[in-house]
């Protein structure tokens, strides 16, 4: 879309964020992303949707920079509550989770209330994003390990974003 772009906000070293992904399931969507655009615009909830999205984005920024987990935590998770309510009153309904999906949210808010600032975050399908600082990794790695529904656990930080390089990559 040519309305779509992305600029960084602060370099890597900022903050030591963790994006934490949980895979529940490797299957196929039944409707993909591209449908599932379309058919949101027939969710009652869609208008409700776009309107909160620019203060939820200040929200966003705003925790970013003041490095404030909880906040941004917050905002991550009632977007991505927001974006499947969408779909699931879209028409047709589009349903993207698994049980693992449900499992892990409930997990969250349990390690939450044990002290461990860890938050989701979805995107359009059932696998889960667990975001935290770096000192929380080595702690949610080992939660996610009693959980069975997750297959795989993949790890991200921050980087150095996209650049030309004369290195080979291999």
């Amino acid at each position: 879309h040519t309305t779509s772009f992305a600029y960084t906000l602060y370099g890597p070293d900022h903050w030591d964020l963790r994006d934490i992904v949980a895979i529940v399931s490797r299957e196929e969507k039944a409707v993909g992303s591209s449908q599932g655009h379309i058919a949101a615009e027939t969710s009652p909830h869609f208008t409700t949707r776009l309107a909160e999205l620019p203060a939820r984005l200040k929200t966003v920024r705003q925790a970013i920079r003041n490095r404030d987990i909880e906040a941004l935590g917050e905002a991550a998770e009632a977007d991505a509550i927001s974006l499947h309510v969408v779909a699931m009153t879209s028409r047709p309904p589009i349903y993207y989770w698994a049980p693992g999906t449900v499992r892990l949210i409930h997990a969250v808010q349990a390690w939450r209330r044990e002290g461990v600032p860890v938050y989701f975050t979805l995107d359009a399908g059932p696998n889960v994003h667990l975001i935290c600082e770096a000192e929380h990794e080595a702690d949610v790695l080992t939660r996610l390990a009693g959980i069975d529904e997750v297959s795989e656990v993949l790890v991200s930080g921050p980087a150095v974003g996209t650049r030309l390089t004369d290195d080979h990559l291999f």
